[in-house]
């Protein structure tokens, strides 16, 4: 089965309120690689959580749309430091990133979990350094930190069989095991 297939399939499964353990069991036979199936389920928010973890993920957004308008305020300082129409184009790319990933929160797509979580700690070293000048560097230091965390704790919520390392989880056997 190709990837599409399989993603139909746990979609409909779980539509149907069937648990990701009985779809890993059904589906593993026709899949090539046990491991691509494994994430992909442990990458699908089920209905019930997606439904019981909505005002958080809003939040969330909320909290990236507000990061994404504070951005757009320090790329454009940023940018009127090289002249010409740089401060626009360096606003417009500042904003843009943390919009794409409230956009791929809304559609509860687990990539951008893990991606912002990655992008966000790869951060943290240079905001760090920068904290000493002040200003937007306190506040945007902030913001990163308010958004790694909150992003960590949607994702935990609503993809409960990820590790921490974004991996699917697995018992002491090494067996691919799922808590929905």
């Amino acid at each position: 089965m190709k990837k599409q297939a399989i993603q139909q399939a746990i979609d409909q499964a779980l539509a149907q309120g069937k648990s990701k353990q009985t779809i890993y069991s059904e589906l593993q036979a026709s899949a090539a690689n046990p491991g691509q199936l494994a994430y992909l389920l442990a990458a699908t928010a089920t209905p019930a959580r997606r439904q019981q973890h909505q005002v958080t993920n809003h939040t969330l957004i909320a909290v990236m749309m507000g990061f994404s308008l504070l951005s757009l305020g320090v790329g454009y300082q940023s940018g009127q430091l090289l002249g010409g129409q740089s401060s626009v184009w360096m606003a417009l790319f500042s904003a843009l990133v943390p919009a794409a990933f409230a956009a791929g929160f809304s559609r509860w797509i687990a990539a951008a979990f893990n991606v912002y979580i990655l992008y966000a700690l790869i951060q943290i070293p240079q905001l760090v350094s920068q904290l000493p000048n002040g200003g937007w560097a306190v506040v945007q230091g902030a913001m990163t930190l308010l958004t790694l965390l909150l992003t960590w704790h949607v994702r935990s919520l609503a993809f409960p069989d990820f590790n921490p390392m974004a991996m699917p989880r697995r018992d002491a056997q090494g067996q691919f095991v799922f808590r929905d």
